[in-house]
């Protein structure tokens, strides 16, 4: 029986560690957000401001973390990061004062970035480019594993377990990051040794034969570009859909929340679907494809208010944007280039400023003018302007020996 590719391993415990830094670390908070704001007697301003620590610190640490694990490896960092995600859930649990809970809040969210960028470079040692993509849109996965998990288990808990169930469930979610931290000490490695060898020669002599891929191409300006409009784009349709199905079209919250479901459940396959597209296709033909189906996505809430196509639209969103975000983390591995964890971070950085800038104009523009239609618009030129800057820029890459011998 031919032995299994570690590198598979190393992609089986990325889709943990995305799931704890990200799923828990990240995107636990807005579902506790109304309990702890009861239990604690804040207003939505103070809230706000703890959210606004989460996006700070994982802003950060993005870029922060990338150079640490340039210098002292990815798993160090991983396992780090999530050490410190876990020992800032558990104060959260525990704390009532705003200034202590700002502080665990930007830690947290320091963690969950440091472990996203981490987690993310490190496969890249372990697959050629030929099957790179694959790899890191099944640990993009974990993100969507992480909301779905929060999703179905955190309202359970905060029904049943009374008034101070948001507390319990901070404990539980660092118990669980804790678990992945130990899990990823034993089973990261931070790249192929002599005993995988046979292994990676093995999966050599299936990948495609030497010659040109198609590669990204895309010039460092232009990823950085793209992604920045993507990021204000994106975070846009993400948080303000829910808003717009409840205040504007006068769905229900089950109903909104059961045309959100649709997006987390996507948001397991889409980074999976889009790396292996962008291995087979190239990654400019498959962030053509992927950022011109994420604007339908936002064109159909703009045309019909239709629950089915409501629904369609959310499926598609889901669908899609986190394929973005692995054909972009793919194009940065294909610089080849020794400091990619830091390049990464860099990327990111700009990533998560267009995020920050997305929310505030979306909400800005929804001020404005009393109605989601121009933020929703907004959005969708956003992702048009991908389109055009993509398309734009060439796509052919020699491969060189050195990426031929991974994977």
């Amino acid at each position: 029986m031919k032995p299994i590719h570690y590198g598979w391993v190393i992609v089986g415990v990325g889709v943990l560690v995305k799931m704890a830094g990200l799923g828990f670390g990240r995107f636990a908070y807005p579902m506790l957000l109304p309990s702890m704001r009861e239990s604690l007697r804040f207003n939505y301003f103070e809230m706000g401001l703890l959210s606004g620590g989460i996006l700070m610190g994982y802003l950060l640490f993005s870029l922060i973390g990338g150079i640490l694990a340039t210098r002292f490896g990815s798993k160090r960092i991983v396992i780090t990061s999530l050490l410190c995600g876990t020992i800032s859930m558990f104060f959260i649990s525990r704390l009532s004062e705003f200034i202590p809970l700002l502080f665990f809040t930007f830690a947290m969210g320091g963690a969950g970035g440091g472990a996203h960028i981490s987690m993310t470079t490190l496969p890249m040692t372990w697959f050629e480019r030929e099957r790179l993509g694959g790899a890191l849109g099944i640990v993009t996965g974990g993100t969507g594993l992480g909301i779905i998990i929060t999703g179905l288990l955190l309202p359970y808990l905060l029904s049943t377990l009374g008034g101070e169930a948001w507390r319990e469930c901070w404990i539980l979610l660092a118990l669980l990051t804790l678990l992945v931290g130990l899990i990823s000490f034993i089973l990261l490695k931070e790249k192929p040794s002599h005993k995988d060898s046979p292994l990676l020669q093995g999966d050599q002599r299936t990948a495609q034969g030497p010659g040109r891929v198609k590669g990204s191409g895309l010039t460092l300006p232009a990823i950085f570009l793209i992604y920045f409009i993507f990021g204000i784009a994106y975070n846009i349709y993400v948080t303000y859909f829910v808003a717009f199905l409840i205040g504007e079209i006068r769905l229900t919250e089950g109903v909104a929340g059961a045309i959100w479901s649709i997006f987390g459940w996507m948001c397991l396959v889409s980074g999976w679907i889009w790396g292996f597209l962008s291995d087979r296709m190239g990654r400019k033909e498959s962030l053509l494809w992927n950022n011109g189906l994420i604007a339908l996505s936002v064109i159909i809430p703009l045309l019909f208010h239709q629950t089915f196509l409501l629904g369609l639209s959310a499926f598609l969103f889901g669908a899609t944007f986190l394929g973005t975000v692995t054909v972009i983390a793919a194009c940065v591995s294909d610089k080849e280039t020794e400091k990619s964890a830091t390049l990464y971070g860099w990327v990111t950085l700009v990533h998560g400023i267009g995020q920050f800038l997305g929310t505030i104009f979306g909400g800005y523009l929804r001020d404005l003018t009393g109605s989601f239609q121009l933020t929703l618009l907004f959005s969708l030129m956003g992702f048009v302007a991908c389109v055009i800057l993509t398309a734009i820029s060439p796509f052919t890459l020699p491969l060189s020996p050195r990426r031929r011998g991974m994977g």
